[in-house]
């Protein structure tokens, strides 16, 4: 077993509010990313439990799901492309470091279906291309407390 310590791979690369795409690392944690989103005025709809301590190359990894999972998905429905590194070098099916993705693979294996679940034994994650989407005018949260 090898693990690898991706805590300083946690920048946004960039973000394409026309496309409503942002490329980003994948050791960001899901509380940092969900941060930065929210300053450019995106949510990425997509809160698992552990999101202050899980990464978005964890997410994808695992193929996660999240309490949203109804209105925005889980993480395969999100996730529109990844970048991988392997013993044969970097695998990727978007453009150089920006947030462009390809709507729609049919050249073969899509990459970002090998990947997700995968639980690294295809490689290591390095960044992904992720749905986002404008932040809701209003946000409200409520709970129920049943007595038995």
């Amino acid at each position: 077993i090898i693990s690898v310590d991706m805590r300083r791979m946690k920048k946004v690369l960039s973000v394409d509010e026309e496309n409503g795409l942002a490329h980003v690392e994948a050791g960001i944690t899901g509380s940092d990313l969900a941060r930065e989103m929210m300053e450019h005025g995106y949510t990425i709809g997509h809160e698992p439990d552990s999101i202050e301590f899980s990464t978005l190359g964890g997410w994808i990894a695992t193929k996660a799901s999240g309490m949203k999972r109804n209105k925005y998905g889980n993480i395969e429905d999100i996730v529109q492309s990844v970048r991988v590194v392997g013993s044969k070098g970097i695998m990727s099916q978007h453009q150089g470091n920006s947030a462009t993705a390809f709507g729609r693979v049919s050249t073969g294996i899509d990459l970002s279906s090998l990947v997700l679940g995968s639980e690294g034994n295809c490689g290591i994650i390095t960044s992904a291309v992720i749905r986002i989407w404008p932040l809701p005018p209003r946000v409200e949260f409520d709970g129920i407390i049943f007595s038995s």
